[in-house]
């Protein structure tokens, strides 16, 4: 049974490092190419800092503690996934890691998480069919004339109402990033 003071420090801990969460999915996502394995991962390496907190060096860098646990459940991931981890994995994984420590600092991780919540911001200021064609091509992964099929469109209606969306997303993220919403 854990001290009051123990859990304490341990949800000390996991708040700090769920800070990184968003960031640590695209981490994973570079590695496994599979959205939802990535969120497992993650949520799997969530598991494990609150297991382990007391292991974590108050001073150093949190984001370098989560992204090695998420690196070794990647790792796990791909080994089930394929038996072993090949050749090709590995190196991937290791490339992916190297970029991560180039360009993964605290600020950029904090810079991941508040453009998520501008686009998400910006993403209900979008008419609804336009949310729809956006959730088909992106989280339904369907191509342009699957979208057209299915929701009885024209091939280059969908096309330019893709394209006029995106506009709009952009320039709606970067009106927020100036202060000025809408």
């Amino acid at each position: 049974m854990s001290s009051p003071q123990q859990k304490k420090s341990r949800d000390a801990v996991v708040k700090q490092a769920f800070q990184y969460r968003e960031a640590l999915e695209v981490y994973a996502y570079g590695m496994l190419r599979n959205r939802a394995e990535a969120e497992d991962v993650v949520q799997d390496s969530f598991l494990v800092v609150m297991e382990k907190y007391d292991s974590f060096v108050a001073g150093t860098s949190m984001i370098g503690w989560t992204r090695a646990i998420v690196r070794r459940k990647v790792l796990q991931s791909l080994d089930r996934r394929k038996g072993r981890v090949n050749v090709v994995d590995k190196l991937l994984s290791d490339a992916v890691n190297f970029a991560f420590e180039d360009g993964m600092s605290e600020r950029y991780a904090d810079e991941v998480r508040i453009r998520s919540h501008r686009l998400k911001h910006c993403l209900t200021r979008i008419p609804d069919r336009s949310r729809k064609l956006l959730d088909c091509v992106y989280t339904g992964k369907m191509s342009y004339e699957g979208v057209a099929k299915s929701l009885g469109m024209n091939l280059e209606t969908v096309r330019k109402s893709l394209y006029r969306t995106k506009l709009q997303l952009r320039e709606c993220v970067r009106r927020t990033s100036t202060g000025r919403l809408g």
